[in-house]
């Protein structure tokens, strides 16, 4: 038996760029839910978004966080496959179960998903997270628990890596160096590509670039990536990855990719974007978009890190108490060009090993 407290602690955005450490109620699970004490929870770009008030829907007071993993406490009565003690990650969304996309798998496109941290539903920056059993995946009871929260962001590569059909020794150029980025070439490695070169501002990324194993990283502070990308790969990259949504990035996707070749945009934007469409008939340059991940991605990822061919650990940079979450979402906001992922650790987490 766990004993479960009536409270926990959260920290609530309760304004933008500001975080209060609170008391809330420790919710109870219903029938077909279950109760999660958290071990460690990472700071997704979109967690940033919504601190800087720029998130499309979300807004305070709000507890975020959905990069996560812990310990079942507490299922409801009607679940039969998770029991208290399980080691499990999550899904930033829980899906209807009903619409045919549910029913072919695609639960990604569900339009009648909920998401965590939205209309009431807080996220893992507390003790405890209240999930939908559909939505959680059962993860190995000894693997490490920054490992277990990085799940989550490497199956939105895992399902954007899998656009690419017959990718074994395809150059690949990944724009954006952040963790969706680095986690798409991590999985991308794994299937046998060819030349990877990363992209971004600053040689701190380039650091977790190569750490990542990218043959080349390409600074696009020193160098213009239409103009640098293609002194490493003259011919072209066979896939290009849109992993950030600067102003102009589809423009250097199409100026690096070559006539015939893939792009894969799995970035959100929070602003509009302009190109030259031209650009990309005249390339016949197919483009796909990659939304969120489905239980097939969670299952291909959880057996890599299992396994360990994948190991996301090198792409962690900063960690924090639950106490202290104020101060890592400022190193988050702050520090882009520096901070890979920060992760939010339990304040008894050696406990929870």
């Amino acid at each position: 038996m766990v004993t479960v407290p009536s409270e926990m602690s959260a920290a609530v955005l309760v304004a933008d760029r500001e975080i209060a450490v609170r008391r809330l109620e420790v919710p109870a699970p219903a029938p077909d839910q279950l109760l999660v004490r958290v071990a460690a929870s990472g700071i997704c770009g979109s967690d940033v978004a919504t601190y800087r008030g720029l998130h499309p829907y979300k807004r305070p007071p709000v507890v975020l966080g959905h990069e996560f993993c812990g310990h079942v406490v507490a299922v409801g009565a009607d679940v039969r496959d998770r029991a208290v003690g399980d080691l499990v990650t999550s899904a930033a969304f829980s899906w209807c179960g009903r619409c045919a996309q549910c029913r072919a798998g695609a639960v990604n496109l569900c339009r009648a998903r909920r998401n965590l941290c939205h209309l009431g539903w807080h996220g893992s920056y507390a003790d405890y997270v209240l999930l939908d059993r559909t939505m959680t995946f059962a993860l190995p009871a000894d693997l490490d628990h920054e490992v277990g929260a990085m799940v989550e962001p490497l199956s939105i590569a895992a399902h954007a890596v899998r656009m690419i059909d017959q990718p074994a020794g395809k150059s690949v150029v990944v724009l954006g160096s952040g963790t969706i980025g680095l986690s798409c070439l991590l999985v991308a490695r794994t299937l046998g590509v060819g030349p990877t070169v990363c992209v971004d501002i600053g040689s701190a990324k380039g650091e977790l670039a190569t750490s990542a194993g990218a043959h080349t990283y390409v600074d696009a502070r020193l160098a213009p990536p239409a103009e640098a990308v293609p002194r490493v790969l003259p011919r072209g990259a066979d896939v290009t990855v849109v992993a950030a949504g600067y102003p102009g990035v589809f423009a250097d996707a199409c100026a690096i990719t070559r006539p015939g070749g893939l792009v894969v945009v799995v970035s959100y934007f929070e602003n509009r974007q302009d190109f030259d469409l031209n650009a990309f008939v005249s390339a016949e340059l197919t483009v796909r978009f990659s939304a969120l991940s489905t239980p097939a991605d969670f299952g291909e990822v959880i057996a890599r890190v299992a396994d360990g061919s994948i190991d996301p650990t090198s792409l962690v940079t900063h960690r924090f108490p639950l106490a202290e979450t104020a101060a890592a979402l400022r190193v988050a906001d702050a520090a882009a060009g520096l901070a890979g992922k920060v992760i939010i650790h339990s304040s008894d987490a050696e406990e929870l090993r």
